[in-house]
């Protein structure tokens, strides 16, 4: 039977105050958090049907952890991709997302935002651009589904090779 995976996009305040999480169970089934929807119910709802990895990128889960005061390191098979694409592609330029979408030809209408996260605050407060984010966010964690496959496949990482990786 398949796991269901989670794959999660935080976006926060300096103040380390969360104000959007995007989430992804595949490319086709996604949603966002925010606003009066951002609510610990909301958070547990999506992380209920997890029984696979939640995969997110860099700090989020402990940002996660800390806004919530959830458990989820140890309750949830989490991986860093960050953390894996370093092991497995050592040496890289750079490890932005960014410059792996390039890499791997993976397209977005959103990029404003990858060279200027001041901007990206600025815009959430700012009715009238808030689209912009969310549409950002929203790619960003469709996106990371993509490329988790894409590199999984092309470099051979499993569920083998996850399980042997102390995190």
């Amino acid at each position: 039977m398949q796991q269901t995976d989670l794959y999660l996009d935080l976006e926060w305040f300096f103040t380390q105050e969360l104000f959007l999480v995007g989430y992804a169970y595949s490319i086709t089934d996604h949603g966002q958090l925010y606003d009066e929807t951002l609510t610990i119910e909301n958070i547990l709802t999506i992380l209920q049907p997890v029984d696979g990895y939640i995969y997110f990128y860099g700090p989020d889960i402990g940002m996660l952890e800390k806004c919530t005061g959830l458990d989820i390191r140890n309750n949830y098979r989490c991986v860093n991709l960050l953390k894996v694409f370093r092991q497995i592609m050592p040496g890289m330029e750079s490890y932005r997302l960014s410059s792996f979408e390039d890499m791997f030809e993976i397209k977005r209408t959103q990029r404003q935002y990858k060279t200027n996260i001041f901007k990206l605050m600025e815009d959430w407060r700012n009715p009238y651009k808030k689209q912009n984010v969310l549409k950002y966010n929203l790619e960003d964690v469709v996106n990371l589904v993509r490329l988790k496959r894409e590199i999984f496949e092309v470099y051979g990482v499993g569920e083998g090779w996850l399980e042997g990786v102390v995190w």
